[in-house]
């Protein structure tokens, strides 16, 4: 069973995405496209979206008070753009409930990926869980403001 850090916590996910097998208390999640058909149909069957880097959140604004589960894909090493979708549905659209960063990440973006409003995290298979959840303790001041949601910092005195 695959494990997430979620809220500074390792715990088993009980989140299924396309192809997996989905078990009953698990949360389907579904791509972009898919859940926008599915709310169009009125099925609604979904409480959980996954997003990647090119669709837009101008889509998803209005579903966004019942998902209880936003999930972007970082595809590949080097690929920024779930950086501002996070910032954006944390601060314009106002999203409060669990947003998760998946894919090829490391241990060494966790703390920059909760300062945008990630407050869970499916990393690379290879990644070592107890010392990535440790990584969100690197760092105690910012120059910038952030989501506090999972790390705690102290803004730099005389930061604009």
């Amino acid at each position: 069973m695959r494990r997430v850090i979620r809220r500074r916590e390792i715990v088993a996910d009980d989140a299924r995405y396309a192809g997996e097998q989905a078990d009953p208390g698990t949360r389907q999640v579904a791509p972009l496209a898919q859940f926008i058909a599915a709310t169009a149909a009125a099925d609604g069957a979904f409480d959980a979206v996954l997003i990647g880097p090119t669709d837009e959140l101008e889509e998803l604004a209005p579903h966004l008070p019942r998902l209880r589960l936003i999930v972007v894909e970082f595809p590949k090493i080097g690929e920024g753009r779930g950086f501002s979708q996070a910032r954006m549905l944390r601060q314009r659209y106002r999203y409060s409930g669990e947003l998760r960063a998946r894919g090829a990440l490391k241990r060494d973006q966790l703390f920059l990926l909760a300062r945008c409003g990630f407050d869970s995290f499916d990393l690379d298979p290879a990644e070592n869980l107890e010392q990535a959840v440790g990584s969100l303790n690197d760092f105690s001041v910012a120059y910038q403001d952030g989501s506090e949601a999972v790390v705690h910092v102290q803004r730099r005195a005389g930061a604009t």
